[in-house]
């Protein structure tokens, strides 16, 4: 399994479809800062993103993706006033997907719009490097064969409401956001982070050995062989990709691995303790605490309460990987 599925698998992304906005000049639409990643799909028309002082003005075909907790606007025209999206969904009552119109009845945009939940993120490795805004554009070489016929297809899904349109849209929206990665990259080949060091020729080859097998007695020297670099070199490397030294971006790493163990598995803390490198219980609690906050034990417990708090749960929401 690549780094890439394996992350997004144990970050259990969770993708909403809000709906397909069919928009009318002049209109705005107003987001508070969300808990989640929101995204939009631009399908016709044209939108102007506003994003702390930053503007973005994105044509048919583009699609971005907004980090939680940032405040933004969409609108037809810098100048157009900004209506509450929350309002304006809640003519759906509710519901999530189908078509919501508003508007003053001009110049038609559609807007496909969601929102991706990442339920473990105090030690997720992706969601440190993320920009505040990803964006592709419609006529990225990498995605333009088929990032317009996706965005067709998800508008349909939207527009016809037949039983399962929710899922496929979803799923959709989910082979979007990994290809919105794959373009980040690929244009920003400058720019460090997680996502650089897996495309590193050398640094990535011990960074995949080390997210498939955590539990192995990872040294700086047996990383930088499989890197086939020096020790000084592969370390230097390292922090230089990620701002972090190897073997504390391996702690971070099998913290992150616990806590999705924690929360899908039914492997006693002792269990998982061995399945991510620890030799005793009693070693890997006093990690782990000091990385949560809390024991393993007490972070099951509580994930476990808020279950059973809500028994719904993801009732209209597709988990993506589980």
């Amino acid at each position: 399994m690549d780094v890439l599925t394996e992350v997004l698998r144990d970050a259990r992304t969770r993708t909403a479809i809000h709906g397909r906005l069919e928009l009318s000049a002049p209109w705005g639409l107003r987001a508070t800062g969300a808990s989640r990643m929101s995204f939009y799909a631009i399908t016709r028309g044209a939108a102007v993103l506003g994003v702390k002082d930053h503007t973005l003005h994105c044509a048919a075909g583009d699609l971005v993706f907004v980090r939680e907790g940032l405040a933004h606007t969409l609108k037809d025209h810098a100048r157009s006033r900004a209506a509450n999206i929350a309002d304006v969904y809640a003519q759906r009552s509710g519901r999530c997907g189908g078509i919501v119109r508003y508007g003053g009845g001009g110049a038609l945009t559609t807007i496909i719009a969601g929102a991706v939940t990442f339920d473990t993120t105090t030690l997720d490795p992706l969601l440190q490097y993320l920009p505040e805004v990803l964006y592709v554009a419609g006529d990225d070489r990498g995605l333009a064969q088929w990032l317009e016929s996706t965005l067709q297809l998800m508008a349909f899904e939207m527009h016809i409401e037949e039983p399962g349109y929710e899922l496929v849209a979803s799923r959709l929206a989910d082979v979007l956001f990994v290809h919105a990665l794959r373009s980040h990259v690929r244009n920003n080949p400058c720019q460090l982070g997680w996502m650089q060091a897996i495309g590193d020729a050398q640094v990535g080859v011990a960074f995949q050995r080390m997210h498939e097998r955590p539990e192995e007695p990872w040294t700086v020297e047996t990383l930088a062989r499989a890197a086939s670099m020096s020790r000084s070199a592969f370390a230097a490397r390292f922090k230089e990709l990620l701002g972090i030294a190897p073997l504390a971006y391996l702690t971070r790493w099998r913290m992150h691995r616990a806590t999705e163990l924690l929360a899908t598995s039914s492997k006693t803390i002792a269990d998982i303790a061995c399945t991510v490198g620890y030799e005793t219980e009693s070693a890997f609690t006093k990690v782990f605490k000091r990385h949560v906050g809390e024991t393993p034990g007490a972070y099951r417990r509580r994930l476990r309460a808020a279950e059973l708090a809500s028994p719904l749960g993801r009732g209209k929401e597709h988990v993506t990987a589980t």
